[in-house]
């Protein structure tokens, strides 16, 4: 996998960095929302296993999840988040977030962490001496041009209407990502939208993948693989119409794990091939890779992509639509296969030559290992002792 000259690895000072007590700090973790457990959400626990102390704000959080962080950390959450909206509609109330995010004042913390994406939490206000880093796994796409849930907003119609409103949550967005310490993106592809969006330098550091211990990826090696998989919340995003009418058509094994506002629908159009087992836990996870013979991933300009990855922990290889970050992780022929266009046709051959050919898990493996959670945790240490470094040079 190439690293360009903006990642972690060679922008980091060489000197020695200053020894911190982080105990002695007093921390916030700032992150979006948490509604279902996806890459962002890992991206949170990582953080909050290194900061056992920090205080979490969270904007909206279902309350399953509210009851597990809570055991740990205190947890802040808005008004809106009392608001009984089903999870489809959940994105209208984003530009409300946003304005949550920009009236919240954390002056009296040290070091504020934020994990942003469509909800914009790097929007927190801060004083000068509180270093505010901020961990993007994009910007809001709806206010841009990746493609999101929300595209029917940037039709001619909705334009004229809502342009005007846009440009404002724009501007607020704009000024957000000014207000920040150092940005930190969560893949090459996050970094130059950073860069084209906000016109600001940025770090990668990627996110971390839980990896399986070497007892449960034995059992792998020894067992047949028997099916496809494809795991993802099920969102007009992630593609999972095009992946059930290719298996409709090939009548090939399938597994879907995941749930979403497309599920009912996806269910509909499914042929008998077909399984949808729902939310996993990753004990579950590991057994249905177990017998997989690759994983479809056909997200529409993924920010990262952490499944592929925890996919090629396991030693599965993935087929994949060509398409944002998932072009750093996968490497083409070796631990899989990108397809260029997004059509039946394309995934219908992709399939049929990745079943001509053999596949090595153990560089499924390798590949993957360079994700791990050690890699994320010190690589985000490291940036925070440069930066309270330097912070402290300028006061």
């Amino acid at each position: 996998m190439r690293q360009d000259k903006n990642t972690i690895q060679t922008q980091l000072p060489n000197k020695q960095l200053p020894v911190i007590d982080f105990d002695k700090l007093k921390i916030a973790v700032v992150h979006d929302c948490y509604l279902y457990l996806g890459g962002a959400e890992r991206v949170l626990e990582n953080i909050l296993k290194l900061f056992p102390q920090a205080e979490v704000y969270i904007a909206l959080i279902k309350k399953p999840y509210w009851k597990k962080l809570s055991r740990t950390h205190t947890i802040h959450t808005s008004l809106l988040n009392k608001i009984p909206l089903p999870e489809k509609y959940i994105s209208f109330l984003k530009p409300l977030v946003i304005a949550y995010w920009e009236r919240l004042k954390l002056d009296q913390y040290d070091l504020v962490i934020s994990s942003s994406h469509s909800f914009s939490a790097k929007s927190v206000k801060t004083k000068f001496s509180t270093l505010h880093l901020a961990y993007l796994h994009t910007p809001p796409r709806y206010l841009y041009r990746e493609f999101n849930e929300m595209n029917w907003v940037k039709k001619p119609f909705f334009q004229k209407i809502f342009s005007g409103w846009l440009t404002y949550l724009r501007k607020k967005d704009w000024q957000a990502a000014q207000r920040v310490d150092q940005l930190i993106a969560n893949s090459q592809t996050t970094q130059k939208r950073i860069a084209k969006y906000y016109d600001r330098k940025s770090l990668v550091i990627y996110p971390p993948a839980i990896l399986p211990k070497t007892t449960e990826l034995s059992k792998r090696s020894a067992a047949q693989p028997q099916y496809y998989l494809f795991h993802s919340r099920l969102v007009k995003q992630k593609g999972a119409e095009l992946v059930i009418k290719t298996f409709n058509r090939l009548n090939k094994p399938l597994i879907v794990i995941g749930t979403g506002a497309e599920k009912k629908y996806l269910q509909k159009i499914a042929g008998p091939n077909i399984s949808f087992v729902g939310f996993v836990t990753d004990q579950q996870l590991i057994k249905l890779y177990g017998q997989a013979r690759a994983l479809i991933y056909t997200a529409i300009e993924e920010d990262f992509g952490l499944v592929p990855v925890e996919a090629m922990s396991c030693g599965v290889p993935v087929i994949a639509f060509a398409s944002g970050g998932v072009k750093e992780t996968v490497v083409h022929k070796k631990t899989g296969l990108l397809f260029d266009r997004f059509s039946i046709k394309s995934l219908e051959r992709a399939i049929k030559e990745f079943e001509k050919n053999t596949w090595s898990a153990q560089n499924c493996r390798r590949q993957a290992a360079k994700f791990s959670e050690q890699k994320f945790q010190q690589q985000l240490l490291q940036i925070i002792q440069a930066q309270f470094a330097k912070k402290s040079s300028l006061e």
